[in-house]
This record gives structure tokens, sequence and C-alpha cells, in this order.
């Protein structure tokens, strides 16, 4: 399968960060109306929310240094870091001031007085950018933002990269046609799975059903579930 990580032994500790800060939350005992709801609408009996990685130093510390490294290595031509707000705002302004270099960020919608844009900072025209930001799922948010860039200040995205990414197919179709210098990430779904069932918060099972849950999000009917409904009413 494809991925976004950059390397697996970093895709696993960062894995572990995610569960150790309760950034990924997983729970088959909640009701199916009780249900985590993705930003993209698909209710699941999984979570991530990368902002929790924020309540341990050495976990952001990590982490910060982990996309450094990706950016030295990948993008060494990187003028300017840029975050997607609100969650990619507080990697970015770390990673900046790490490389010395300018930030900017970009809202999720216009901003209503003032110029009314949607990059905010000002940054210089021209320049090229790596995008930062927590957690990539469909990656319209991250197509929008590189669009905005290059509308209004004509800078080049170079590639981007996120804390986690659940490379999905439909992810790497949207970005295909860009021509990016690279897309990469900390950890995956799929690191997550295997380092979840190594700390004892997935058994083998639940982690093989979220696994053939990733496959086809939408249209994933969970017939073990089912089956444990139907033993439990017995």
């Amino acid at each position: 399968m494809k991925t976004t990580v950059w390397n697996q032994e970093i895709g696993d500790h960062t894995a572990q960060l995610l569960f150790e800060t309760e950034s990924y939350l997983v729970d088959f005992n909640r009701k199916r109306e009780d249900w985590f709801v993705w930003k993209s609408g698909i209710r699941a009996p999984c979570y991530c929310n990368c902002r929790y990685l924020n309540r341990s130093y050495l976990a952001y510390e990590a982490c910060t240094a982990y996309i450094e490294t990706i950016i030295r290595l990948k993008f060494p031509e990187t003028q300017i870091v840029v975050g997607l707000a609100s969650a990619g705002v507080s990697w970015t302004a770390r990673i900046a001031t790490r490389l010395t270099l300018p930030m900017a960020f970009i809202r999720g919608t216009p901003k209503g007085y003032g110029v009314g844009k949607l990059v905010e900072g000002n940054p210089e025209p021209g320049l090229k950018a790596v995008i930062i930001d927590d957690l990539c799922g469909s990656g319209d948010t991250i197509f929008k933002g590189i669009e905005a860039l290059d509308w209004e200040f004509h800078i080049k995205t170079l590639g981007f990269i996120t804390i986690t990414n659940w490379c999905f197919e439909s992810m790497w179709k949207m970005f295909e046609p860009l021509n990016l210098g690279g897309i990469y990430s900390l950890t995956s779904y799929l690191n997550l799975l295997k380092v979840g069932v190594r700390m004892g918060h997935l058994t083998q099972e639940q982690a093989d059903m979220l696994e053939e849950f990733y496959k086809a999000p939408r249209a994933y009917n969970w017939p073990l579930l089912a089956k444990s409904s139907e033993e439990s009413e017995k």
C-alpha cells in the first residue's frame, strides 16, 4: 500500500505518541449513534485529534524535530513555511523558528474585513513554500491552500508534511496533477493500528476490522460489530 510515511521507525514512534497523549481514540463500546464524526462527515468508532500532542512537551518537540528534518533533507529550497489554520499553525511557528524562515498561515475562509485574503502574514510574493498541517484525510483543505498561495501571492508549493496521513487513494489522485516535490507524514493509519495492538489499545481482530474500514470508509458495514450486537440480544 502506498504510504506518505517518511521513516517507519519515526512512524511507529509518532503513533505511540498519539496514543500516549490520547490524540488517537478508539472506542468500540460506543453506540453507533455516539460514534465520532470526522471532518468529512464519516462516522466511526475511531478519531484522531493531533492538537492533543501539544499537551506533552516531549511529544510536540519530537514531532517538530522530525518535520524539521524532513524539510532539511527533502525540501532544501524552502523559503517559507505555511500552516493551515488552525491546527497547523502551532507546528508551523515552531518549525519556522528552527529553520529561521518566515511563516504564514492559510485561513479556512477569507477574513470578513480588511483585505479579505485567505493567506495571512503578507508573505513576499514568489517564494517557495512547504505546507504543514496536522492531518491529511481527503486532502481537500491542503489542495485549496496550495491554490490560495498561488492565486494570492504566486507562491509555489514544493510539497506538504502532516503529522499523520490516511493515504486514501482519492488523496493521491487529487494531488497527482500538481507534480509536487513530495507528500510526507510522520505516521499513518496503518502505523496506528500496528502500534495500537502492540500497546494493548486494540485487539488484532479490531485492528483488522479498522484496516478493512480504511479501504472503503464510506461503504464499510462493520460486520463484526453487527454480529456482536446480535449475540448480546440473545
